[in-house]
C-alpha cells in the first residue's frame, strides 16, 4: 500500500471535499497525512489521518484574514481582494517552501493530492520529484467566457507567478488560481451539471460528489426541533465570509411573507440583537451541520461556494446564488446554464427581486425543478471521493 500526503488550506471550504478522498485512501489500505498550510485544523485529529505539522519557519508568512467581519468586507474590494490572493498565493511561499520540503522528506510519500492554489506544496512535489494530483475544490479549473473579479486578480500576478514557478525549474500550467497537474486534476462534478462543453483542462477528470464516509469532523449541534412543517429557506454564505449583515436582512424580509422558516448560517451575528431583529420565522445558529439540513431544505440561499452548490445539487435542493468574490460566479455560471438555479448581483439586491427569486424555487414541479432532479441523480450514480481516491492511487509506479 502506498503513503499519500494531502496538503491543503485549513478552511472548511477545502477540506470538506478533500475529508472524503482521506477517509477512502484509508479504507483502501493507503497511510495518509494531512499538511495544511500554514497550520493544522484541530479537527484533522478526528479524520484518522497523520496530521503533519512544518518545523520552525525562520521567517514567518505575512499575516493573511481568513474570516469574520474584516474579510466580507475586504473581499467587495476587487483591489484589496487582489492583494489578498496575491498574499496567499504568492507572498507566502518563499517562507513555506524549505519547511514544506523537508515534511515531505520525512513523511516519504509515494504520491501526492494536493490543493491547486498551495504552490508550496506543488513546488514541493516538483523539486522531491514526487507524482501529484490536482484536487481541485472549486469548479475553478473551468473558465467561463465572462470577465470576473477572480480573472482579473489572477491576471495581475501570472507574470511574477510564472517566473516564481520558472525559478524552480517547473513550466507550470494553471487556470485561474489553480496550478494544474501533469499527470491528474479531479473536480467533483458531472457533465449533467457541467455540460459536455465545460472546456476541461488536459488529464482532468469529473468524479462526481465527495461525500464523506463518516463524520467529517465539522459536524455541530443543531436545534432540530425549531423546524416546523413549513419549508426551509436555508441561507449560508459559508465559513469564511458569513458576516452579511446587509444581505441577511434583505433575504429574511423577502422571505418573511412566504410561509417558510429561514435557517441563516449566520457566524458570529448569530447569537446579537441583530439575528433577533430579522423578520419572520428564523432559526440563526452560527453553522449548521449543512448535508444533514439540506435534507430538510426547499430552496438554499447561498454565496456560490463550490462545496454548498456540490451538496445542494446532491441532495437535489434548487438554489440562489449571490456570489460575492473568487470562485463564487464560476458555479454561479454553470448552475444557471444548467438551468438548476437562479443568481443575483448581491450589491444590488432588493427585497422584491429576492422574493420573486424564492417563490420561483419554491415553486412545485417546474422545468428548473426538474432539471435539478437530473443533476441530483447523476450525482447520486458517482462516488468522487472513492474515484478521487482510487485515480490517485493509480498515480504510484
Amino acid at each position: 500500500m502506498s503513503r499519500v500526503l494531502i496538503a491543503t488550506s485549513p478552511e472548511k471550504g477545502h477540506i470538506n471535499p478533500m475529508a472524503g478522498v482521506a477517509q477512502w485512501l484509508r479504507r483502501l489500505g493507503h497511510t495518509v497525512g494531512w499538511l495544511c498550510l500554514p497550520e493544522p485544523a484541530p479537527r484533522l485529529e478526528r479524520l484518522g489521518v497523520e496530521v503533519l505539522r512544518l518545523p520552525h519557519i525562520a521567517s514567518e508568512p505575512p499575516p493573511i484574514e481568513t474570516g469574520g467581519e474584516a474579510l466580507a468586507r475586504l473581499v467587495r474590494d476587487e483591489q484589496a481582494l487582489g492583494k489578498w490572493i496575491r498574499g496567499l498565493l504568492l507572498d507566502a511561499v518563499p517562507s513555506l517552501l524549505e519547511p514544506v520540503r523537508q515534511v515531505v522528506r520525512d513523511f516519504r510519500p509515494d504520491v501526492m493530492a494536493l490543493d491547486g492554489m498551495q504552490y508550496a506544496a506543488v513546488l514541493a512535489a516538483h523539486l522531491e520529484h514526487i507524482p501529484w494530483a490536482g484536487v481541485s475544490s472549486a469548479l475553478s479549473l473551468l473558465e467561463p467566457p465572462e470577465d470576473y473579479g477572480l480573472r482579473r486578480n489572477v491576471r495581475l500576478l501570472a507574470a511574477d507567478r510564472r517566473a516564481l514557478f520558472a525559478s524552480h525549474g517547473f513550466d507550470a500550467r494553471f487556470r485561474n488560481c489553480e496550478c494544474l497537474s501533469p499527470r491528474l486534476n479531479t473536480l467533483f462534478a458531472t457533465e449533467a451539471l457541467l455540460g459536455p462543453d465545460a472546456g476541461l483542462p488536459p488529464a482532468t477528470h469529473l468524479v462526481g460528489p465527495s461525500l464523506p464516509l463518516e463524520e467529517r469532523g465539522d459536524e455541530v449541534d443543531f436545534p432540530w426541533s425549531r423546524l416546523g412543517a413549513k419549508p426551509v429557506v436555508y441561507v449560508s454564505f459559508g465559513s469564511q465570509i458569513s458576516w452579511q449583515p446587509t444581505l441577511f436582512r434583505v433575504i429574511t424580509e423577502a422571505a418573511a411573507p412566504l410561509e417558510v422558516t429561514v435557517v441563516l448560517s449566520a457566524g458570529e451575528l448569530a447569537d446579537t440583537d441583530f439575528a433577533r431583529s430579522l423578520p419572520g420565522d428564523v432559526v440563526a445558529v452560527p453553522y449548521v451541520p449543512q448535508r444533514q439540513l439540506l435534507a430538510r431544505t426547499a430552496t438554499f440561499v447561498s454565496h456560490g461556494g463550490a462545496n454548498s452548490v456540490m451538496e445542494a445539487m446532491t441532495a437535489g435542493v434548487p438554489m440562489l446564488l449571490l456570489p460575492v468574490c473568487n470562485d463564487q460566479p464560476i458555479q454561479a455560471h454553470f448552475l444557471q446554464k444548467a438551468g438548476a438555479g437562479l443568481a443575483l448581483e448581491p450589491g444590488t439586491l432588493t427585497v422584491e427581486d429576492c422574493r420573486a427569486a424564492l417563490r420561483q424555487l419554491l415553486e412545485p414541479g417546474t422545468p428548473l425543478r426538474q432539471r435539478v432532479a437530473d443533476i441530483s441523480r447523476s450525482y447520486g450514480a458517482r462516488n468522487g471521493a472513492r474515484e478521487a481516491a482510487e485515480r490517485i492511487a493509480g498515480l504510484v509506479a
